[in-house]
């Protein structure tokens, strides 16, 4: 991932509320297997490996957080079990196994979770953090996010 997409997670993390989390989770698993599959037409191996193992622990972290007290909480999870399964696949053959299919559900239950957080009105997960302003200033192909420097002093740990 570049800096620029490893920024803008950061921000969309601390903002985000438990559904806003699953998107990012689904979002950081499709790229992982979308960079693993350049990777891969790159020849070059082991970014193909790495890149796969990043999607499996988003993966997981998504797993981790989805509720299993419904038959639909248990058809997600046999759906990120078999996800799972074909990563695993794909690690140990040193090929995509199905993941082209596996794009496609992830990308349907992404969408599922885009509707469910814009109703979602809970308060984001993280707290003391800073709020990010944007539109304030821009440029020619770009707009510039900035920060609240007086809530600077109410960030990090409270004792």
């Amino acid at each position: 991932m570049t800096k620029e997409q490893i920024s803008t997670y950061t921000m969309r993390i601390t903002q985000a509320n438990v559904s806003a989390m699953a998107v990012v989770l689904y979002d950081l698993v499709l790229d992982c297997m979308k960079e693993a599959e350049e990777h891969y037409d790159k020849k070059d191996v082991s970014a193909y490996e790495q890149s796969l193992n990043q999607a499996q622990s988003f993966l997981q972290e998504l797993m981790g957080i989805s509720k299993m007290d419904s038959q639909t909480g248990c058809d997600v999870m046999s759906i990120y079990l078999f996800v799972n399964k074909q990563l695993l696949m794909s690690v140990v053959k040193q090929q995509p196994v199905n993941l082209e299919e596996c794009r496609t559900y992830l990308q349907q239950l992404r969408s599922s979770f885009v509707e469910i957080s814009k109703q979602d009105t809970d308060a984001p997960l993280m707290e003391h953090t800073q709020q990010v302003y944007a539109g304030l200033t821009y440029g020619k192909g770009y707009l510039n996010e900035s920060c609240d420097p007086m809530q600077a002093q109410n960030r990090g740990l409270q004792a």
